[in-house]
């Protein structure tokens, strides 16, 4: 498959090759599994000379074994034995003004028996600078809690060094849908449902292209790709969260099974993971913080500060594991893939909608109808008003309101009923007078258009 997107991580990249021309750059890629960190890092390096080093658990002689070829053609005589021969062996070729750059991809496997290795570093990352070779050192890892401890806790030997990080975000529903329209599928219920399924991870839909699923039946490609013994992505999830969530994964696991159910209340998320409400605090801000994977949302007419709020799961792929496979893993270790299959079918409409409502925000936010203040939803008031999505003026004294459906709908009245609600709404976040409203109803057929507007089909009322 082809590379898609990352235009402006590719520009950044190669800025940092032009500054480490100059001396030595520390910089660092983080993001979670199957984001696509590697692939970008060989785009980006296509043409430059870079040392790749996929970073094995144990001694880092393993780890060199296995680019004996690599290291020959960047100028090392041999192949170095450990970490400290390996900085020595660089050493000699930096001072001969021999530019160098070292990719160490999963770099937290260095670490996972001690602090040696990271000393060793700082020794060498520091003796670089100040010699000013042309050099860099790139950390990439996909263990955020590990790099974390790496990078940016004071104890750690190398806090403070680094030069430059990159969190790779995911990629957008717009890039995604180019990937989908170059391999042939070009309905929009067909591209929102692939996205619900395997979400914003590029490799996954490398592997269905490689095994013919990208454009099969929705029953294929959960037999062949999620249930069953030979499911291509069974075990993905674990792979991806287990090494952060460690001995807590239970609890974890609980929380966002809680929140793929749709369900609101923090006492029953709590009791669904097995801790009280109380200390529910404790651990909802590793998943909202650390790991990125849960947003908070508050209602737009609140005030930041506000207790009404509910938790959104940020990527399909984990809502889709969590609302059906991870929920129904008694009945699949059971053999009951057909029942399964069946109760994902069923269901799979109702998490497209919640998922659509995802991807038009998206779309809104790259090329808004009007300047905004703030935006957001409208939900948990005492008119009991819910409204997909709204953007406010405060000082040009507008809002806009977008109601999202999946399915057919009569778009001039659920307009008329949109712009009837909005009215109704009592703002504590913000300041209006009688403001300007304009509405906007949108279906999936909307995501036909390629350059999406988002102040298309909109009728403006002033109130």
């Amino acid at each position: 498959m082809k590379f898609y997107g990352r235009q402006k991580e590719l520009k950044i990249i190669d800025t940092w090759f032009k500054a480490a021309n100059k001396g030595t750059l520390f910089t660092s890629i983080i993001g979670r599994r199957r984001i696509g960190k590697t692939r970008l890092w060989i785009e980006a390096t296509d043409n430059k000379n870079s040392l790749y080093m996929f970073c094995l658990p144990g001694k880092f002689g393993k780890t060199l074994e296995q680019i004996d070829s690599q290291l020959y053609d960047s100028g090392f005589t041999s192949v170095p034995q450990d970490l400290p021969g390996f900085f020595k062996a660089a050493s000699v070729l930096l001072s001969k003004g021999k530019p160098l750059v070292f990719f160490f991809d999963e770099v937290q496997n260095l670490f996972l028996n001690g602090k040696d290795d990271l000393f060793l570093f700082q020794q060498y990352i520091d003796k670089f600078k100040r010699k000013n070779y042309p050099c860099m050192i790139v950390f990439c890892g996909s263990v955020k809690t590990l790099l974390q401890k790496i990078l940016f806790e004071e104890h750690s030997p190398i806090y403070g060094r680094l030069d430059h990080i990159m969190e790779l975000e995911a990629l957008k529903f717009s890039v995604l849908q180019e990937i989908f329209i170059d391999h042939g599928i070009i309905s929009p219920a067909k591209q929102l449902r692939l996205y619900t399924m395997f979400g914003s991870n590029p490799r996954f839909y490398e592997i269905l292209i490689q095994f013919d699923l990208l454009g099969a039946s929705t029953r294929k490609i959960l037999e062949q790709g999620w249930l069953g013994m030979t499911g291509l992505f069974s075990d993905e999830l674990n792979k991806m969260l287990l090494p952060e969530l460690k001995k807590y994964s239970h609890v974890y696991s609980g929380i966002l099974t809680g929140i793929a159910k749709g369900i609101n209340d923090t006492t029953e998320i709590a009791s669904i993971a097995g801790i009280t409400t109380t200390s529910f605090g404790n651990y909802i801000p590793f998943l909202t913080n650390t790991l990125d994977l849960v947003k908070k949302e508050i209602p737009v007419t609140e005030k930041s500060n506000s207790k009404n709020s509910r938790y959104i799961i940020k990527d399909p792929f984990i809502y889709f594991w969590y609302r059906y496979i991870e929920r129904n893993k008694a009945l699949l270790e059971m053999g009951q893939t057909e029942q399964v299959t069946k109760k994902i079918v069923t269901d799979l409409p109702n998490l497209e909608g919640k998922i659509l409502e995802m991807v038009f925000r998206e779309k809104i936010l790259e090329n808004p109808p009007i300047e905004f203040d703030i935006a957001g939803s409208v939900f948990k008031n005492k008119k009991q008003i819910e409204i997909d999505f709204l953007l406010v003026n405060q000082k040009q004294n507008k809002i806009h309101a977008c109601e999202i459906k999946r399915g057919k709908v009569n778009k001039k009245r659920a307009l008329t009923k949109l712009i009837n609600n909005v009215t109704q709404l009592e703002f504590k976040s913000i300041r209006l007078n009688k403001p300007e409203i304009t509405g906007q109803i949108l279906t999936i057929n909307d995501l036909k258009h390629k350059q999406f507007r988002a102040d298309s089909d909109k009728n403006m009322i002033t109130i």
